[in-house]
C-alpha cells in the first residue's frame, strides 16, 4: 500500500509542475510549448485516473467474469504495487478458483445425474412454458416413438394422444393410455426453478407387470379350480366304477339283491350330491364374473348400519356374539346401496363364523373418517388370519372353512372396485382381524 501511495503522490507532483510550466510558457507567449505541456497534463491526468481506479477495474472484471461465466481470468499485472495488492490479486485469483471449482463440481453432479436418468427404464422429459424440452432420456423416447426431441410439439406430430395428456394433465395426476404395443401411464409434476415453471413427466409401461399380475392371477384361479374339480371329479370316478363292479358282478351272481342294489342307491346319492356340489360351484363362478354395474345413489353411512344391524340380531343373540354399531363420523357415500349392503353382510357374516374358541365373540362396525378418506371398519376379537393366508384371501374360491365358496371376499372387492371404493386387511390388535372400507 505504500508504493500506491508514494505512485499517487509522485503523479499529483508531475501534474502540479506541468501546471506550473504550462502557465509559465503561457504567460510568456510560447504558446506551441505551452500546448504541448497542455497535453503532457492530460496524459498524466489519464494515467493518474487509471492508476487510482485499478481496483475498480479488478472489481468490475471480477463481477463481469462472475454474470458470464468467464472464469478464465487472472489478477497478477500490478503486484509491483505493493504487497496489499499482491495479497488483493491473489484473493481474487483464490475467488475465480473457488467459482471455477463449484462449476467443474456442477457440471460433473448433472452428468452425473443425466446419466442415471439415461439409465432407468421409466421415461422421464421435462419442458418449459414455451415448451422448449429441457431433459428427455432414451427411454421416453422410445416409449413415445420420437427419436427427435426439441420442442413438446415434436410428441404432437408422432403421437397426438400422447402429447395430449401431456400437456392437459393436472399436477401430481397420472392418467393411463392404451397403445397398440404398450400401456402407458402418464404422471405430471409442476415445479418452480429459479422462478420458471417446469413440467416434469414420467412416462411408465406398466403392460409388462400387468401381464405378470394377470398371468399369477390366473394360475392361482387355475390351482383353485383343480382343486375344486378334482375334489369332486375323484369320487364321482371312483363310484362308477364301483358301480359298474356291482352291475357285473354282485347283481350276476347274488340270490338276494337288497344289498348290492343298497349300495348302488348310495353310490348313485354320492354322485347326485358331488353333482350339485359341482354346479354349485360353476354357478358361484358365474356369478364372480357377471356382476351388475352399480346404481349409485347418495345416502347416510347410519342407514346402511341399521339393515345390518336388523339382518344380524337374531344370529348375533343365537351365537351370544356382541356386536357393535359405532358411529363416530356420520357421513353420506355415493355408491349402490344394495351393492356395499351386500358387501358388508359377507364381512360380518364372516366374522360371525370365525371360531373364537374360549373367548366371548365381539363384532364392531365403525364409521370414520381414517387418513382423508371415509371407511368402515369391521374388527373381531378371533384368532386373526395367519401371514400366509392374507395374501390368499382375495383369490376367487379360496377358503379356510370347511363350507363356503370361496367368493365373498373376492366378490367384495369387485363390488368396491365398481364403488371406486377399495378393502384391505389389517390385523387387530391385540388379537383379531380388520376389514377396512374405504370410500374416496
Amino acid at each position: 500500500m505504500k508504493k500506491f501511495s508514494l505512485g499517487i503522490v509522485v503523479r499529483v507532483a508531475i501534474i502540479i509542475l506541468l501546471c506550473l510550466a504550462f502557465a509559465f510558457l503561457y504567460l510568456k507567449n510560447l504558446f506551441l510549448f505551452a500546448f504541448l505541456v497542455f497535453v503532457a497534463i492530460l496524459i498524466a491526468g489519464v494515467q493518474l485516473f487509471k492508476y487510482v481506479t485499478s481496483l475498480n477495474r479488478k472489481m468490475k472484471r471480477l463481477f463481469e467474469a462472475i454474470q458470464y461465466q468467464d472464469f478464465a481470468i487472472t489478477f497478477k499485472a500490478d503486484n509491483t504495487l505493493g504487497e496489499s495488492f499482491k495479497d488483493l490479486n491473489t484473493d481474487l485469483n483464490a475467488v475465480i478458483g473457488s467459482f471455477n471449482q463449484v462449476r467443474a463440481e456442477r457440471e460433473a453432479s448433472l452428468h452425473f445425474i443425466n446419466a442415471i436418468v439415461q439409465q432407468i427404464n421409466v421415461g422421464i422429459l421435462s419442458f418449459d412454458t414455451e415448451g422448449k424440452i429441457e431433459i428427455h432420456n432414451q427411454a421416453a423416447a422410445k416409449l413415445l416413438k420420437v427419436y427427435r426431441l426439441k420442442h413438446i410439439n415434436d410428441i404432437e406430430l408422432v403421437n397426438p394422444e400422447a402429447f395430449g395428456c401431456i400437456t392437459t394433465l393436472k399436477s401430481s395426476e397420472s392418467k393411463l393410455l392404451t397403445f397398440l404395443e404398450n400401456d402407458l401411464s402418464f404422471t405430471a409434476t409442476d415445479i418452480q426453478m429459479r422462478g420458471r415453471k417446469i413440467r416434469l413427466v414420467a412416462i411408465h409401461n406398466i403392460r409388462s407387470e400387468l401381464q405378470i399380475k394377470e398371468l399369477e392371477a390366473w394360475q392361482n384361479l387355475t390351482k383353485v379350480l383343480r382343486h375344486e374339480i378334482m375334489n369332486s371329479v375323484t369320487p364321482i370316478v371312483s363310484l362308477s366304477e364301483t358301480m359298474s363292479d356291482i352291475v357285473d358282478y354282485d347283481l350276476k351272481t347274488s340270490e338276494s339283491n337288497e344289498e348290492s342294489i343298497q349300495d348302488l342307491k348310495e353310490a348313485l346319492k354320492t354322485i347326485q350330491r358331488r353333482g350339485k356340489g359341482i354346479m354349485n360351484f360353476v354357478n358361484a363362478y358365474r356369478e364372480f364374473t357377471t356382476i351388475p354395474l352399480p346404481n349409485k345413489s347418495v345416502f347416510e353411512v347410519q342407514d346402511l348400519f341399521k339393515n345390518i344391524e336388523a339382518v344380524f340380531a337374531q344370529s348375533a343373540s343365537e351365537k351370544s356374539a356382541k356386536l357393535i354399531f359405532d358411529i363416530p363420523n356420520n357421513f353420506e357415500l355415493f355408491v349402490d346401496p344394495d351393492q356395499i349392503e351386500q358387501v358388508l353382510i359377507n364381512v360380518v357374516k364372516n366374522a360371525m363364523e370365525v371360531d373364537f374358541g374360549n373367548s366371548s365373540p365381539e363384532i364392531t362396525v365403525k364409521a370414520i373418517i381414517k387418513n382423508g378418506l371415509k371407511t368402515i371398519e369391521i374388527s373381531d376379537n378371533g384368532p386373526g388370519i395367519s401371514k400366509e393366508e392374507q395374501e390368499k384371501i382375495f383369490i376367487p374360491f379360496y377358503t379356510t372353512k370347511k363350507t363356503g365358496s370361496g367368493i365373498g371376499l373376492s366378490l367384495s372387492r369387485q363390488i368396491l372396485s365398481l364403488n371406486d371404493a377399495k378393502i384391505n386387511y389389517a390385523e387387530n390388535q391385540p388379537h383379531g382381524s380388520v376389514f377396512l372400507l374405504q370410500f374416496g
